[in-house]
């Protein structure tokens, strides 16, 4: 509508240029005449002052145009006053009609173009007929004025004529214009409706990333790619019957179902390589893919659900080189999915990706988190242990040996001095036993000066306890290593000492630290009755021991790896390796 108007306002425009033409021309004609080079002009004042009259209301057409303030009627009385011009001008030259006869073309002209072929001929005749009144002699007959009578005809026949043919013509220019505009108004249609498309898409994909990102459950995330992706493509006018969808990631034996929709019980548990089909396709291209009968798809024709349908798309869920899995849909309609479609999932799947990269991440928090509880909780039940079977047992001795000597005060008195002694030692051996014990748990002496003078501590401690051979051979590394190595190598090596103290029935153990090739090395060697890895790893686990596993793990901390080599009857050497930042 809009559009239509301002065509017209064009038109009226053009009209309004037109008619400026014709009054300055019949201006022109009209002072020419009036300085006697056209022989009896009429009267050339009322002449002038009626091309005045027409120059005014053209005026004012024009500044309504400019306004783009222009409605229908004046237009009509635009083409009256034009009419009613062309007849003053006529009557105003009678003796020489002729010489204002082409203005009387204007409203012919000007109507038939502005309105229709109707008008402009009602408009023509109303000026032919002016223009015969005005043209005829007053005496003229059928003898007399027969050739004047035909030409004022013929002249008349012109402006009908030309009203027909501009008529004519401007209804084609109109239809022409009018399915521009309705070509450019289908265009903008259109152009709206995918303007409209993509911010629902828009729309869709923020939902999805305040959705995913308002969650750190690996499961949520999973789940909210299928749910954001079938809105999504709800939105875009597809998918009138229910999907088929699924997300597989990649597992121990292949890709597997992590989240589905409308998905049997049976077709959750499958799991499929991945190396053929629309996913093979599309994890081996890294791009997405369309495709029609899945019935042929060596994969994907293991799941009932997909079996029956008729085009399906699969999206790799990817960050950088690595694949995580496929997002996969299917549809029982036949060529359901577009290039809309494939920007979506596409969209989905890369804001699915690092929601499931911060989910892994934070999932992997709380399983150090676990870790660490564990450790710490093995720590409480070892130190425990360590205070039942060392401090309190002697205690329970000391208190023991304190009631028998105050029996002995009255019974055998001389023996007092004797178990006086013998209790003083117990004493001694039990407060060295618990010097050691917090000496290990927490030894400052590492933060003062260094792993080696805090190993050599810990085996002049044992030594005050035990009578077992410990031979040190430790390079003096603490200004090349970082507090948190040297901690971790300490518990390695009192952990295990203490297990072969404990467990190996050794006769001498060997602590080696030295640096070779970029790497720290701690090696603890005993010459016990050894065991097998293996064996005593899995015994341990079902024990629910973690004293192994906690040595593996201190040695993760520092992105180190601890090895432990052991044969029965040949002795065990635990080795830790940990490579020195800035060290080549």
């Amino acid at each position: 509508m809009i559009k239509g108007k301002i065509h017209f306002l064009d038109l009226d425009g053009m009209i309004c240029i037109v008619r400026w033409l014709f009054l300055s021309s019949a201006l022109l004609v009209a002072l020419v005449s009036a300085q006697g080079q056209v022989s009896q002009p009429g009267n050339p004042a009322i002449i002038v002052y009626m091309i005045l009259g027409g120059a005014a209301y053209n005026l004012l057409a024009t500044l309504l145009i400019y306004l783009k303030v222009f409605p229908d009627y004046v237009t009509a009385g635009a083409s009256a006053l034009d009419v009613l011009l062309a007849w003053g001008l006529l009557l105003a030259s009678p003796d020489d009609s002729s010489i204002m006869f082409f203005f009387g073309f204007l409203p012919a002209i000007s109507t038939a173009i502005r309105f229709d072929v109707g008008w402009g001929l009602l408009a023509a005749a109303a000026v032919a007929m002016g223009y015969g009144l005005a043209a005829l002699p007053p005496n003229a007959n059928l003898h007399t004025g027969r050739w004047e009578i035909f030409a004022i005809g013929g002249r008349a026949l012109g402006i009908i004529a030309s009203a027909t043919v501009a008529g004519l013509l401007g209804d084609g220019l109109k239809r022409s214009v009018k399915n521009a505009v309705a070509e450019a108004y289908q265009a903008n249609r259109e152009e709206l409706n995918r303007l409209r498309t993509a911010s629902e898409r828009a729309k869709a994909i923020y939902e999805m990333a305040g959705t995913l990102s308002a969650t750190l459950s690996y499961e949520r995330v999973l789940e909210s790619v299928l749910e954001v992706s079938t809105i999504g493509f709800k939105e875009l006018g597809a998918l009138a019957a229910r999907p088929a969808s699924m997300v597989l990631l990649f597992g121990d034996n292949g890709l597997y179902v992590a989240a589905s929709r409308n998905l049997s019980h049976g077709d959750e548990g499958r799991i499929i390589p991945g190396e053929s089909g629309i996913i093979g396709q599309s994890l081996s291209t890294a791009e997405p893919v369309i495709t029609g009968n899945l019935a042929d798809d060596p994969e994907l024709n293991q799941f009932a659900a997909f079996r029956r349908s008729r085009s399906a798309i699969c999206v790799p869920l990817r960050a950088g080189f690595e694949s995580y899995g496929v997002v996969v849909f299917a549809s029982p309609e036949q060529n359901a999915y577009t290039d809309e479609h494939v920007a979506l999932l596409t969209a989905v799947c890369n804001q699915a990706v690092v929601a499931i990269q911060n989910a892994q991440l934070y999932q992997t928090l709380r399983d150090e988190r676990d870790r660490i509880i564990e450790i710490e909780e093995e720590a409480r039940k070892k130190l425990a242990r360590d205070l039942h079977d060392g401090p309190t047992q002697s205690i329970a001795a000391i208190a023991m040996r304190l009631n028998f000597t105050r029996l002995l005060l009255d019974k055998e008195p001389a023996r007092v001095k004797e178990e006086l002694q013998k209790l003083e030692a117990l004493a001694r051996r039990t407060t060295k036993e618990i010097r050691t014990m917090l000496f290990t748990l927490r030894p400052v002496v590492l933060e003062t000066q260094g792993l080696k003078v805090a190993v050599e501590q810990l085996v002049q401690k044992l030594k005050e306890t035990e009578d077992l051979p410990v031979h040190l051979q430790i390079e003096d590394l603490s200004d090349r290593l970082d507090i948190n190595v040297q901690a971790v190598a300490f518990f390695i090596t009192e952990e295990a000492i203490n297990n072969a103290k404990k467990h190996a029935n050794a006769h001498n153990i060997w602590v080696r630290m030295y640096i070779q090739n970029g790497y720290f090395v701690t090696e603890v060697e005993d010459d016990g009755k050894g065991f097998l890895v293996d064996v005593e790893s899995e015994a341990a686990a079902q024990r629910g021991s973690l004293g192994l596993i906690n040595l593996r793990e201190r040695a993760e901390l520092v992105e180190g790896q601890l090895t432990i080599e052991s044969q029965p009857g040949q002795g065990t050497k635990i080795s830790l390796v940990v490579p020195l930042k800035g060290v080549s």
